[in-house]
């Protein structure tokens, strides 16, 4: 029982005739009563409105990210889709093709891998100036030459990304993206002498040594993100300012529970999303069709498994924690920090431990952990005068392989809080 009701119970006792207290209750039931609930029901929905404006910037713009078999992509699966189409076609080897790219470029792309292994591990096969291996043709096989390095079209379509949320005004979220820095990008060197262009190459094996078993030509990544081409609604309509015009696109057809991000920003103010339209203002005064990159919300159904496990970076959902992001708090105490960390979920895989504060690395120090925000240009601070700020985490998963990466991601984040440190992650 609220208070008021305890209230309006007391008065009611004081009344000694029972006609003036029938009437008093029949007066607060049917007046004040109802106007006190009209204004609890408000309230509530006031108290809604706010954690729904809150969360904008929280959850609503979260990535997933993850690889599967290629064999195993359904290509109308309701939440995630390949990041480049491209990879669901099978490659191809055309030894005129080859031949051209060697003599123009030096060197062949011959297969994109994913390496099943850590991140430190990974930085030693990249530091072999060359590999062995062999190339089988429908003639013979050959020797071959290659060299070995990081695949970088998936890190471009992130830093993409970043770009399109910083001119849709959305702030950034570091992607966590662990296998996007497994995969690996193998060149051929030279063309055996002895293979001749009327040749059919069937395989081309390269040699990975001790790396062999960890290696699969068969895993592609994918995210929740949806590339789309759409058209305006009927006629632009200018705005007050003489100048601008609102554009209207229509997103009945996919859904008004997603997220869509104009890619497309330049002369463009604004862009809102108004149940089942898009509406965009901008100094475009014509009708035409819009690059949309619609960000799927939804989760995974029951049946569904993936072998590797999908990777987000959702965030802990409460109202100190939508707050907090809201007002841009400083994390200023090692327990505001610790929650900071700890509110990705992660614990499944490392824990946070602690962190220490070191001078700047005097030597051929590696890091165990790497930016996964290295396209994000910082042109004002100095470098040269940065401590180091090492963030400690223990291990708790046996999936060995992702746990630096993991730790690269939430490295990152601290990162983009601590600007004059150079953050740095240790597995302990």
């Amino acid at each position: 029982m609220s208070d008021m009701e305890e209230m309006i119970k007391e008065e009611i006792s004081r009344i000694n005739g029972l006609q003036e207290r029938v009437v008093f209750k029949d007066i607060i039931e049917r007046l004040f009563l109802s106007l006190y609930e009209t204004n609890q029901e408000m309230y509530r929905e006031l108290e809604s409105r706010i954690m729904d404006d809150l969360v904008f910037d929280l959850n609503r713009y979260r990535i997933t990210v993850g690889i599967v078999e290629k064999a195993y992509l359904d290509p109308s699966h309701h939440l995630l889709s390949p990041i480049r189409d491209e990879d669901m076609t099978l490659p191809e080897y055309e030894i005129t093709e080859m031949m051209r790219q060697l003599a123009e470029e030096g060197r062949s792309l011959v297969r994109t891998c994913f390496l099943e292994y850590d991140y430190l591990g990974i930085q030693k096969l990249l530091a072999k100036e060359r590999i062995g291996g062999r190339i089988y043709t429908d003639q013979g096989e050959y020797p071959a030459e290659f060299v070995i390095s990081q695949t970088p079209k998936y890190l471009r379509e992130i830093s993409h990304l970043y770009e399109v949320f910083v001119s849709n005004g959305v702030p950034w979220q570091t992607v966590n993206a662990p296998y996007l820095y497994k995969f690996i990008d193998v060149y051929l060197l030279k063309m055996p002498e002895e293979i001749t262009a009327a040749e059919k190459i069937l395989k081309i094996e390269p040699d990975f040594e001790e790396f062999a078993n960890w290696v699969h030509d068969d895993l592609i990544p994918i995210w929740n993100i949806r590339r789309l081409k759409m058209d305006s609604v009927g006629f632009p309509v200018p705005c007050e300012d003489h100048k601008s015009y609102e554009h209207t696109i229509s997103i009945r057809e996919y859904g008004n529970e997603h997220v869509y991000l104009i890619d497309d920003a330049a002369h463009i103010y604004s862009i809102r999303q108004r149940e089942n339209r898009l509406l965009i203002m901008g100094e475009e005064a014509e009708a035409r069709k819009w690059l949309v990159y619609m960000i799927k919300n939804g989760s995974n159904r029951r049946f569904e498994h993936f072998t590797y496990p999908l990777m987000t970076n959702r965030r802990k959902d409460d109202f100190l924690e939508r707050f907090s992001y809201r007002q841009g708090k400083r994390v200023r105490t090692e327990g505001e920090l610790a929650r900071f960390i700890q509110g990705y979920g992660m614990d499944e895989y490392v824990s946070y431990e602690g962190f220490e504060i070191l001078d700047r690395k005097s030597g051929v120090e590696h890091s165990e952990t790497y930016s996964m925000n290295s396209f994000i240009l910082d042109e004002i601070r100095e470098d040269e005068y940065k401590k180091r700020l090492i963030l400690q985490f223990r291990k708790k998963s046996i999936l060995d392989f992702l746990l630096r990466d993991i730790m690269s991601f939430l490295v990152s984040e601290v990162q983009l809080m601590y600007g004059e440190y150079m953050c740095e992650g240790r597995l302990l």
